[in-house]
């Protein structure tokens, strides 16, 4: 059983001496009297002579309290410390949850956040090592709260040393974990440590209101739940800060604007800018290369506190396969970490469209001018045509926008196929004409409005000797940016039509218009929808895709009508995959019959160079069946993944009866931030290349503090009590009271004043 006595302020130990005031003083005053000899005192002399024992006892007595009162008062004022386990102090065990996210890497002045936090834990160390000898230590990182750093340590001897030299070998990382989540996971282990009676809490970082509060301000469930589930008697949480800052600028993404990208044909890339401060920024630029190589530098405005900001820039691509962007804002002093951000992107070769030709002819088909138009060099896109029966023969997957010209019924497979292709996100464009069976597309295409169709389909009108006139309805519509002024001068002026299908318009519908016959307020000439939310676009054109019912496909107009469209609707490339942030995990199917399991990853700005090796999946457990690699009934352990195929960009499996090996690389075991470059040997020796892209997350740029009243506010009253918040600049001690031996000092100080004034008034009245 051991006890650790220490003083707060140790200096005032110096003033013990004054102690023997109260000796000097009773001394003194013996001392000035002066002796007079009186035959009347003789009788009184003789009375003090026999009780001079009991006098002396009382007035030493009284001396002895004002001595203690002194040296109480002296004990009070140095603050003394109990540690350790005993009658007087009881077993605490301290545990210091460190934040070691990527926000910890604000710089002040010369240090970064994390450095400091460092050093407050050491002074904390250090100060438990002197005054908390017997207790329990445990350090817990934000980054890896299941694997602590320092575990139910008994502080002792060498421990201030040991944990300081822990602390120097921690670094910060460039993830986000949750700080509610470390919290949660460490209190369940700190239940199970029986040493210990009480535990202290110490949360050391940025006291970031991202970690305690959700974006509508409300509690963060995890860190609400930790909080809840301790002791108040014999818990407690305490709040050291170690600066922060609320301005920061950052770029929180890089995307590909257009839907995909091809190769030789313009796209549009995006670079989106947000101010997380509480303040407005000074205008700043941000400079995009683009594979390393080519720069351009883009003016920032100044940004309002919340503001988002978009920069976009045209680029062509001129070869297919693997690429990367790099966005770079004006350096921050403070927090650089979110100033750069890298898109990887896998430029194809062409984009496949399928065109269904209701209507075959020999000279003019269906068809016939949509072929032409899709099919020019410059385009990148690659037309496939089919007639209606073989429409069920080909493989949809492969194609990024299907035209269905004038199909006079599709069979209800047809039908599903089709939902299913618009749902995954592909596009489909509608064409009518004089085939269309009316009322089979409404009952399998239009569906009370839950269908594919934008609108449902009536009946033929128009009079081919009175042609009408169209008109852009639309301006804003995607698909008329950039060529809104040129489509509505042609639409109104050259554009004739004869005969369309009535598209009616339904209360309520969901459909975007953007042209339309006659005038503003004539039927519909096409209609856009975006299908159940799911990306996937259709069109629906009231007119024919030839000539006979207009003008418009033998125009040059239509080449533009056909591209915009394309732009608008075609499947857009999943950049996600290739986009990751430093929590995530890279997944990539690799066919052994093509490929060696090997894969080198190699980063395009830094030394991180490593390989990886693809190995089989894991099979799926049957929730009925719970013995180890049980599967699903019907499937086997050799199922292929559905991710895309390693140096397949296009999406279409290879013909092999091999099973799929798969590729996991966790991000957080990378080291770089940027584009990384992977290499997939084949087994002739060729290597097919891959980009992967590895970002910070955006979130830990929102470095705007939590503060104490915000707590009170925001969290219920029951916990309240549980946390300290600790101003930046003070001590970090434990928790107000625990563990000091003031209290009971002031008890007997006040209980020794009152005993020497009723006794020194009852001695003076006998």
């Amino acid at each position: 059983m051991m006890l650790g006595l220490a003083f707060l302020n140790p200096m005032l130990l110096w003033a013990l001496p004054l102690a023997a005031v109260p000796i000097i003083i009773h001394i003194l005053n013996r001392r000035r009297f002066q002796k007079v000899p009186w035959a009347a005192m003789t009788f009184l002399l003789k009375a003090m002579k026999r009780n001079r024992k009991r006098m002396r006892m009382e007035q030493w007595l009284v001396l002895l309290l004002r001595v203690l009162a002194v040296l109480l008062l002296i004990s009070l004022v140095s603050r003394p410390q109990l540690g350790g386990s005993s009658l007087l102090g009881s077993r605490t065990h301290h545990i210091v949850i460190l934040d070691d996210s990527a926000s910890m890497t604000q710089r002040t002045g010369s240090t970064v956040l994390f450095e400091k936090a460092q050093d407050r834990i050491k002074v904390l160390a250090d100060d438990l090592g002197l005054r908390r000898q017997g207790d329990i230590f445990s350090l817990v990182t934000t980054s890896a709260a299941d694997v602590p750093q320092i575990w139910s340590q008994r502080i002792g001897g060498s421990f201030s040393r040991d944990a300081g030299s822990r602390l120097k070998e921690l670094q910060v990382s460039d993830r986000s974990p949750d700080l509610g989540k470390a919290l949660a996971m460490t209190v369940t282990r700190a239940h199970e440590v029986e040493d210990a009676s009480r535990t202290e809490y110490y949360l050391v970082g940025d006291r970031r209101s991202w970690d305690w509060a959700t974006p509508d301000d409300r509690p963060r469930p995890e860190l609400l739940a930790g909080l809840s589930s301790m002791g108040p008697d014999q818990e407690h949480v305490t709040v050291l800060t170690v600066g922060g800052q609320h301005r920061n600028l950052a770029i929180v993404n890089v995307k590909l604007v257009d839907r995909l990208a091809i190769a030789a044909v313009p796209v549009t890339l995006g670079i989106d800018i947000k101010n997380f401060g509480l303040d407005p920024t000074a205008p700043t630029t941000v400079s995009i290369e683009v594979d390393g190589q080519s720069r351009v530098t883009q003016d920032v405005p100044q940004l309002a506190p919340g503001e988002r900001y978009t920069v976009q820039m045209d680029h062509t691509f001129h070869q297919a396969g693997p690429h990367h962007l790099d966005a770079l804002l004006e350096p921050s002093e403070s927090f650089p970490f979110d100033d750069r951000r890298t898109l990887a992107v896998q430029v194809r070769d062409k984009s496949r469209v399928l065109l269904v030709d209701g209507q075959p002819d020999e000279d003019d088909g269906e068809v016939f001018f949509l072929q032409a138009t899709l099919d020019v060099p410059e385009s990148g896109i690659e037309a496939q045509t089919v007639t209606e029966s073989g429409f069920d023969e080909t493989n949809l997957d492969a194609f990024d926008m299907i035209w269905l010209c004038n199909v006079q019924s599709p069979s209800p497979e047809a039908a599903e196929r089709l939902e299913a292709f618009v749902a995954s996100g592909g596009g489909l464009a509608i064409t009518c004409g004089s085939l269309i069976d009316a009322p089979r597309y409404n009952d399998l295409f239009w569906k009370d409005g839950e269908g594919l169709l934008p609108l449902p389909i009536g009946e033929i009108n128009g009079d081919p000797d009175r042609p009408e006139h169209a008109h852009l309805a639309s301006k804003d519509h995607p698909m008329c940016t950039g060529v809104a002024e040129l489509f509505e001068l042609v639409l109104g002026n050259w554009i004739q039509v004869k005969r369309w299908l009535e598209l009616a318009e339904p209360a309520n519908h969901k459909a975007s218009i953007v042209a339309r016959i006659r005038g503003a307020d004539g039927p519909p000439l096409l209609a856009t929808r975006t299908y159940k939310g799911s990306g996937g676009e259709v069109a629906l054109f009231s007119i024919t895709a030839d000539r006979f019912w207009s003008n418009l496909p033998s125009t040059d107009l239509f080449l533009v009508v056909t591209h915009q469209l394309h732009h608008f609707a075609a499947r857009r490339d999943d950049q996600s995959r290739s986009n990751l942030q430093t929590d995530g995990v890279l997944t990539l199917a690799v066919d052994p019959g093509l490929y060696r399991a090997d894969v080198t990853m190699r980063s395009l700005i830094g030394d991180d160079e490593r390989t990886v090796t693809a190995t089989a999946p894991k099979p799926e457990a049957d929730p009925e069946d719970k013995s180890p690699g049980a599967t699903k009934p019907g499937a086997t352990p050799t199922e292929k993944p559905t991710e895309t195929p390693a140096g397949n960009p296009d999406g279409q499996t290879p013909e092999t009866s091999n099973p799929m090996l798969v590729l996991e690389v966790a991000m957080s075991e990378l080291t770089e931030r940027g584009a990384y470059e992977i290499e997939i040997e084949r087994h002739d020796g060729v290597l097919d290349k891959r980009m992967v892209a590895r970002n910070a997350p955006p979130d830990e740029g929102r470095l705007v503090a939590f503060d104490e009243p915000s707590f009170k506010k925001m969290y219920p009253s029951n916990v309240h009590d549980l946390v300290t918040f600790v101003r930046d600049d003070a001590g970090v001690g434990t928790a107000a009271g625990e563990g000091e031996a003031w209290p009971l000092l002031a008890a007997l100080l006040l209980v020794g004043l009152l005993a020497e004034s009723l006794l020194a008034w009852r001695f003076g009245r006998r």
